[in-house]
C-alpha cells in the first residue's frame, strides 16, 4: 500500500499545469546527444519510457528511428498526443511492459525515472522487463540519481539545495536509499550499486556519462548528482 501511495503522489505531481509547462522543452541533453549518436542508427526500434510529453520521443522520431513513447502519467501522454498525433504514445509502466519478448533494438528511460520504481523488488522487476523486451545486442540506456552526491565532498554541494542535502546527508553512506526530492519520492543509489544490480539481470556494462560529459568513473562517483548509464543485452 505504501508503494502505491508513493506512486499516486508522484503521478499527482505530473497532473498540474506547472508539470506540463516544465515538460514542454523539446531538446536533448548533451549526454543524450552523445549516447544516441553512438548507439542508435536509423530504422532501429526504440522503447522510450518515462517519455513525459514526448521530449525524446519526438527527437528520436525526427532522427529516423521507429520509436514508441510510454509514460505512467495520463495527463502528460494525453497532452503529447494532442500536440503530436503522429507519434506512437501510450500510458504504461516499466515494471509491467506490455510488449512481446525481444521486440526492440533499444530501451531508454530518461529523467532518472527508473528511480521511481519504489521498492527494490519493483526496480529489479523493471530491469528484468527491460531485458525481456530487448533484442540480443540491444542497448539499455537510463539516467539515475547518484546517492553519493548527498555527501558534502563536492564543491557544488553548498551551492545546490544545501538544506535538502543536509537533511538527507547520512543516506549518502548507504548503497541505496529512498529519498524525497521536489515533491517526488524514489530510490537513489551509488554508481557501484546501479552497475552491479543491472549486471545481475544479465546486462553488460558499457559506460557511464556524468555532467559535462565526464566518463571518469571515480569523478562521477564523487561529484555527479545524476549519471547516464549504457548497458547491452549480450547474446546468450
Amino acid at each position: 500500500m505504501a508503494d502505491q501511495n508513493e506512486l499516486n503522489g508522484n503521478l499527482r505531481s505530473y497532473a498540474t499545469p506547472q508539470a506540463v509547462e516544465e515538460c514542454s522543452i523539446y531538446r536533448l541533453h548533451p549526454e543524450e546527444k552523445y549516447l544516441f549518436g553512438k548507439y542508435y542508427k536509423e530504422g532501429d526500434r526504440i522503447l522510450d519510457f518515462a517519455c513525459g510529453m514526448g521530449r525524446t520521443t519526438l527527437i528520436l522520431h525526427e532522427m529516423g528511428l521507429c520509436v514508441k513513447g510510454v509514460d505512467a502519467s495520463e495527463n502528460l501522454i494525453n497532452t503529447a498526443k494532442r500536440r503530436f498525433p503522429y507519434l506512437n504514445l501510450s500510458v504504461g509502466r516499466f515494471e509491467r511492459i506490455e510488449e512481446s519478448d525481444s521486440a526492440y533494438s533499444h530501451v531508454l528511460i530518461t529523467g532518472n525515472s527508473l528511480d521511481l520504481a519504489f521498492s527494490e523488488s519493483q526496480r529489479e522487476t523493471a530491469l528484468h522487463e527491460c531485458f525481456r523486451v530487448l533484442k540480443a545486442e540491444g542497448t539499455f540506456i537510463f539516467s539515475s540519481h547518484n546517492l553519493k552526491a548527498l555527501l558534502p565532498w563536492s564543491p557544488r554541494y553548498w551551492r545546490e539545495a544545501p538544506l535538502w542535502k543536509l537533511r538527507n546527508m547520512l543516506k549518502g553512506l548507504r548503497a541505496s536509499a529512498r529519498v524525497s526530492e521536489a515533491g517526488l519520492r524514489g530510490i537513489f543509489s551509488s554508481p557501484e550499486f546501479v552497475v552491479q544490480q543491472t549486471q545481475r539481470v544479465g546486462f553488460k556494462f558499457l559506460e557511464m556519462i556524468g555532467p559535462k560529459m565526464s566518463s571518469n568513473i571515480r569523478s562521477n562517483r564523487f561529484f555527479s548528482t545524476s549519471i547516464y548509464y549504457a548497458f547491452r543485452k549480450t547474446a546468450s
